[in-house]
């Protein structure tokens, strides 16, 4: 009986490691992207793309006011 629940713990670990290597690419392949920042995006879908990088390290307006560094 305990054998079943090792084998769901490690296939549940499998399927998180998997997700979180995957989302750390993802977030690896939109980073790279701007590496040629001083270029403007060729499409709107590439400007969004470059958007989505900015907004996910800035912080909240309040927090900003509070003296938080912008990262």
């Amino acid at each position: 009986m305990d054998a079943w629940i090792a084998r769901f713990a490690r296939q549940a670990n499998h399927v998180f490691s998997e997700i979180n290597w995957a989302n750390k690419r993802m977030t690896a392949l939109m980073l790279s992207y701007g590496v040629e920042s001083d270029l403007a995006p060729d499409t709107y879908a590439e400007f969004l793309l470059c958007s989505r990088v900015t907004i996910v390290h800035e912080p909240t307006a309040s927090r900003r006011s509070a003296g938080h560094p912008v990262r």
